[in-house]
């Protein structure tokens, strides 16, 4: 992109000039000004950049440099408190420190210049050292720079929370433990909320980190509603259909980009299968990784939407960590499985009919309005229930379970959700791309005869879930 740049439009001598960080200005400027139009949505930056058509309509209403300053204002307007409820906020000295957005591509920035270092070392055949290490270098630079940006997304976001009462708050962020220090501080000494708030939550979250996709979401839920990895896998889809990417699929790659620079943090990156040699990494795997978080770093912004929803019946609706207790209340204990496993087992023990289907049923109770959580098993193989919100209680649907022998789709159709969804014997509400079990009979996958128990939670054979139309000869 930067060469194609360089070749079709003229850069001032003075552009071309290195700044304080050492990077030409005019490539530096244009990271920044594209991460800000992207975040708006006026342009993507997935697989290549391109403008929007949010992007055009801003290029017909602000002409030449206009669009230049309606961006910077747009962009800043959404960096901006609102007005305390309580009274004006008295005007902070300006600080030095750039947004949290800004900051990330600074941060992401740096991890280049790594990579364009260590290309350049490359083809002059440096060998007193491994030049591969400014890649893993870059790599956990970037996913540094995450962690960072989520940090001080989640803090923005809450502060703006609290400066305005108006507006609904999630509940997760109504949970938030203030220490009396603070309240005190406001109510008594008339400190500015704001700035002893955002003091507050800085300390709070600078013990956590923000690498693995659960924890990502788990410490956005403070801040919005929003059903984090299913709206980002929308974005990103949209960005480029041709490429079209699910909620998983993206917890799956962050997962892997964390791993690895877990593996370069703690064990130097060592290749377990080359005892004594480091796991290979090339410049091209470095800049990739990059590229990609900063492309999710702009859908989970876009995902997130303004800090300040509009009030709906569901703005407080949030699902809860996987951490939390179930819905009796009681801890269901230490997890064998997660979602990596899960997967994985159902890429190994299914046919691909039976997968395609599998992982449209999983795939879609995420996105349904009133899912809780998934809970995964742990029993000899991998397993997962989806729970779903009803009211003040919760219930699950179904189970999925996986083996070598066989794997089965269970619903429970004891669940009040259930019996709502599911009339009698026909699943009205089947994800789109698998089957509907209109007209066939619940029963159990027993040779025994039906018991109350086997009705209540039927079982479907691999035979029974493939798409229609589809067969296999595999049982």
């Amino acid at each position: 992109m930067r060469k194609e740049v360089e070749e079709r439009a003229p850069i001032a001598p003075e552009l071309r000039a290195p700044n304080a960080h050492g990077q030409a200005r005019w490539w530096a400027q244009l990271g920044f000004r594209t991460g800000e139009a992207a975040s708006l949505g006026w342009m993507t930056k997935r697989n290549g950049w391109a403008i929007t058509e949010a992007g055009v309509r801003a290029l017909q209403d602000f002409p030449g440099t206009e669009f230049y300053r309606e961006l910077a204002r747009q962009y800043r307007a959404r960096r901006l408190p609102p007005q305390n409820a309580y009274g004006p906020e008295p005007v902070p000295a300006r600080d030095p420190t750039p947004g949290a957005f800004e900051q990330f591509q600074q941060n992401l920035e740096y991890a280049r210049q790594l990579v364009d270092g260590g290309r350049n070392l490359e083809r002059l055949a440096v060998g007193s050292f491994d030049v591969t290490d400014l890649y893993r270098a870059a790599w956990s630079q970037a996913v540094a720079a995450l962690d960072h940006w989520v940090t001080r997304e989640i803090v923005d976001r809450a502060v703006t929370l609290a400066l305005t009462p108006r507006v609904p708050r999630p509940p997760k962020f109504n949970s938030l433990s203030i220490p009396v220090e603070l309240f005190e501080k406001v109510h008594h000494h008339d400190e500015p909320l704001g700035e002893t708030f955002r003091t507050h939550l800085e300390r709070h979250f600078s013990f956590m980190t923000f690498q693995n996709p659960d924890k990502i979401k788990e410490g956005f839920a403070h801040v919005s509603p929003v059903n984090l990895w299913v709206r980002v896998a929308e974005v990103l889809t949209d960005q480029d259909s041709r490429n079209p990417i699910t909620a998983d699929g993206v917890r799956t790659r962050l997962r892997e980009i964390a791993w690895r620079r877990n593996n370069i943090a703690h064990t130097a990156d060592h290749d377990p299968d080359r005892p004594g040699q480091k796991t290979p990494i090339t410049a091209d795997e470095a800049e990739a990784t990059i590229e990609w978080l900063e492309t999710m770093a702009i859908a989970i912004q876009l995902a997130l939407g303004d800090s300040l929803p509009e009030a709906s019946s569901d703005a407080i609706r949030t699902t809860s960590s996987a951490a939390e207790a179930g819905p009796t209340g009681r801890s269901r204990g230490k997890r064998t499985w997660d979602e990596p496993s899960f997967l994985q087992a159902v890429e190994q023990y299914c046919p691909a009919d039976v997968r395609d289907t599998l992982l449209a049923v999983y795939r879609h109770a995420e996105s349904h309005p009133s899912f809780h959580e998934y809970y995964f098993g742990e029993g000899e193989y991998p397993s997962v229930t989806a729970w779903f919100n009803l009211g003040s209680d919760k219930a699950s649907v179904w189970s999925i379970y996986t083996g070598p022998a066989k794997s089965v789709l269970a619903v429970n159709f004891g669940s009040p959700y259930a019996i709502t969804a599911h009339r009698g014997s026909a699943w009205h509400d089947s994800p789109r791309g698998s089957p509907s079990f209109r007209g066939r009979p619940v029963s159990a996958t027993s040779s025994n005869p039906p018991t109350t128990e086997s009705t209540r939670r039927c079982s479907r054979a691999p035979s029974h879930i493939r798409k229609p139309g589809r067969s296999s000869s595999r049982p």
